[in-house]
């Protein structure tokens, strides 16, 4: 679920900006910051997971479903989690205006689509940036082993993590059946 969610925010993102830009190529990839190979352009946007949360608002329970009439199953608890991302606008140096004007649609794009909903599955999830020190950035930059392009830093808020695997197997015992008709001595 993690994966298609992220993949879907960079269709939306990169059908924005080229839309926006007039552009042919994609601009928008699921990708580090930084790249070993060329495999990649150096002009893009670049969506990279830093860390996951798990969401213990809303409480653990573990569900019970009903598999057939006689029959029901304990599942594993759901897991409610944030993804937290780091969008950035990857371009060379001699490129800082462009790259400012990408990271102001981006920024814009953001704001508009707050909430992106998947028609598939039913779900959606909210995008919110996250406040960093300069001290945090920088440890942050330092991590991903790059100098700092403009970005943002994002919790994709509330995925529900839920593979349905049944754990347990319980069969309903049915009472007997008594015959009204004796009679008490």
């Amino acid at each position: 679920m993690i994966y298609k969610n992220l993949k879907l925010l960079a269709q939306q993102l990169n059908d924005y900006l080229k839309l926006n830009f007039r552009l042919k190529e994609d601009l928008v990839h699921l990708s580090a910051v930084k790249l070993q190979e060329n495999s990649l352009p150096s002009n893009r946007v670049s969506i990279s997971v830093i860390g996951l949360e798990r969401e213990t608002g809303a409480g653990i329970t573990f569900n019970r479903k009903a598999l057939s009439g006689a029959a029901s199953g304990k599942t594993v608890p759901s897991w409610q989690v944030n993804v937290n991302v780091l969008i950035a606008v990857i371009f060379q140096e001699k490129q800082y205006e462009e790259s400012l004007q990408v990271f102001s649609a981006l920024t814009s794009f953001l704001q508009k689509n707050n909430v992106i909903s998947m028609e598939e599955t039913g779900t959606s999830f909210s995008l919110e940036p996250v406040n960093l020190s300069i001290n945090e950035l920088s440890n942050l930059w330092s991590i991903c082993g790059e100098n700092y392009y403009p970005s943002i830093y994002c919790r994709m808020r509330v995925i529900t993590v839920d593979e349905q695997e049944v754990t347990d197997l319980s069969y309903m015992i049915s009472k007997p059946e008594t015959d009204s008709t004796i009679r008490r001595r």
